[in-house]
């Protein structure tokens, strides 16, 4: 089929390249002339293993091409599917509006019979709204809208769209069909639904997971106080048949980013729209703020004053694998440590020249052992699979044996080693 795709930030591109490689014919639309640009160039707008190498190989072969003309992008064309990631504000809030003020743009390019499939991330209602919008405004053209919620996970997007456990669909019973060769050339696993139906189910399932996130920390801080085990406890409630061993109850950071956060805040704003009170979903939130404090009341337990204190940070991106430092858990960190009066070293591997924003802030080292040498506290903020090879020599050089790692990244290489603080959420060796 022939398909454009319209949005071309993380989303898009990888949807682009994933629907050429599938056999279709894609023509990527972007109003940004340098991310046209730099696509044509095969550099995508974020780091994704594999995600450069798909696009330049789909544009040799003909399947993949990009322009900021909607004229031309929307010329013969099958299926629109939009693909904006859709903004946030500092309070999680979506903005849906960007998403609309662009169709927009191009609704007097999109021709009869077009098959239009949303994936960005929208409130329920909004995919009916702009139905209803664009019917109103242009009656004589019969076109066909759906929802399929994006399935990105920032560092294995490629392998999450290409391979999925299946596909969310919202569209009319009847319409179905219009659709389904786009959908069967990527799973054979499709779930039809009601366009609302597929509006709340990413909704559903990104709070699940964030309560989950919530609910394993929770248990995790408490096992401190008590001398559990979290890890132990974790492995009691996988083995458990109603849980199963998938479930988000990893004791750890807290979640960050936005992404689970923006679905939390879509149920709250409907709940007050319609009068309802959502006592689980609005204590989400609360519980998630409170324990992305758990590493800066770990440093104050373990080292009191922080004035003068060195202390390494390893990993400053969102998530292994990408590039992005926007809403990194780490880099508020580290903004927090040098308010404190902490000298701060870090090392990432994604990272090579710190914005502007961030100089003055913290110092960047060229690797692990320059960053950890000497320093009083050493954090592992991002789990880069280069610091698991960190070994008992390069440890050694922690000035105070020190080491905090939320997430038990490094907590095989500790059993070993003596005169080592580790603590991880839920549990330490001391």
């Amino acid at each position: 089929m022939r398909i454009c795709v319209f949005g071309l930030w993380h989303l898009g591109s990888v949807i682009s390249a994933g629907l050429a490689k599938s056999g279709h014919i894609v023509v990527g639309l972007d109003f940004n002339p340098q991310n046209i640009e730099n696509l044509q160039n095969s550099k995508a707008p974020v780091s994704e293993p594999g995600l450069n190498e798909l696009i330049f190989e789909n544009i040799q072969r003909k399947t993949l091409s990009f322009t900021c003309d909607p004229a031309l992008a929307l010329a013969n064309t099958d299926v629109l599917w939009i693909a904006f990631d859709t903004p946030l504000d500092e309070q999680d809030n979506a903005d849906p509006g960007f998403i609309e003020k662009n169709f927009d743009r191009i609704s007097g390019s999109i021709q009869d019979q077009t098959k239009i499939i949303i994936s960005s991330q929208v409130p329920v209602g909004f995919t009916r709204h702009l139905h209803n919008t664009f019917h109103e405004r242009y009656p004589d053209k019969k076109v066909f809208f759906s929802y399929s919620p994006e399935n990105l996970r920032l560092g294995k997007a490629l392998k999450t769209f290409l391979e999925p456990d299946r596909i969310i669909i919202g569209i009319l019973p009847e319409e179905k069909e219009l659709i389904f060769p786009v959908f069967i050339s990527i799973s054979e696993r499709l779930e039809w639904m009601s366009i609302e139906s597929a509006e709340m189910t990413k909704h559903a399932i990104n709070s699940f997971l964030a309560i989950s996130i919530c609910f394993a920390n929770e248990v995790a801080t408490l096992c401190e106080c008590i001398g559990a085990n979290a890890k132990e406890v974790e492995r009691g409630l996988k083995t458990e048949e109603r849980i199963g061993p998938k479930a988000y109850l990893i004791p750890g950071n807290a979640f960050s980013g936005g992404t689970l956060a923006r679905d939390v805040r879509f149920l709250q704003n409907m709940g007050k729209e319609n009068l309802l009170p959502m006592h689980l979903i609005n204590s989400v939130l609360e519980s998630n703020e409170f324990h992305k404090k758990w590493i800066q009341r770990k440093c104050m337990e373990t080292m009191g004053e922080l004035k003068g204190k060195h202390i390494a940070v390893l990993g400053l991106t969102y998530k292994p694998g990408t590039n992005t430092l926007r809403r990194s858990i780490s880099v508020e960190l580290c903004r927090w440590l040098k308010d404190q009066g902490a000298e701060v070293t870090a090392f990432d591997p994604a990272i090579r020249d710190l914005p502007t924003e961030l100089q003055g802030i913290f110092s960047l080292s060229r690797g692990i052992a320059e960053s950890i040498k000497d320093a009083d506290c050493t954090i592992i903020a991002t789990e880069w699979p280069d610091f698991q090879r960190m070994d008992e020599d390069i440890i050694t050089t922690i000035r105070e044996k020190i080491i905090i790692d939320p997430n038990g990244f490094i907590e095989k290489n500790m059993r070993d080693l003596s005169n080592i603080r580790y603590f991880a959420v839920g549990r330490s060796y001391s």
